[in-house]
């Protein structure tokens, strides 16, 4: 339901187009938007071996690249959208990554990052103080420091809520 509200939130049609999924894991949105958007091609890096050889296998026949990284592999570049769901809160050099994202998108295309794992969340800051140790996560991001890395790495920066609806 969560991806389902990213498509329902962002601003572009995803048809035709080549996306990247920064965190993809196994690899499940990039098959959700080529199973029911029709995207022409789909590449997703994630650190986990493990997750990244389940994305291969699960991927059949589509248009899919999966590789095991913790950035943006080189020579994948000219994206049209870029996307990533709760990846920027584990990430210690956030400027590094934005740079990177950057690197890979096609000039003015967007990268649409979902992050409910911030600063301004109570629940969440309580959670990551019990976990932070345990888990190597970074301090937690403020959402206007996010914003402000994005646009130092060369973004248009602009925040919405999730349109979620019914949650199961």
């Amino acid at each position: 339901f969560l991806w389902r509200a990213m498509l329902d939130t962002i601003d572009i049609d995803v048809a035709g187009r080549r996306v990247l999924d920064a965190g993809c894991n196994q690899g499940g949105f990039l098959r959700l938007l080529v199973d029911h958007c029709g995207i022409a091609e789909g590449r997703g890096f994630d650190p986990a071996s493990t997750a990244i050889d389940d994305a291969r296998r699960l991927a059949g026949s589509r248009p899919l690249t999966f590789e095991t990284a913790d950035r943006v592999p080189d020579g994948w570049l000219d994206f049209d959208a870029a996307f990533s769901h709760e990846v920027l809160y584990l990430l210690h050099d956030l400027g590094a990554h934005a740079a990177s994202m950057f690197g890979a998108l096609a000039p003015g295309a967007p990268y649409f990052a979902v992050m409910g794992v911030h600063a301004g969340s109570r629940m969440v800051s309580e959670w990551h103080a019990s976990a932070a140790d345990e888990l190597s996560l970074p301090k937690l991001y403020d959402l206007d420091d996010v914003a402000q890395t994005f646009a130092r790495a060369g973004f248009d920066v602009s925040v919405a809520a999730l349109e979620l609806r019914f949650v199961p």
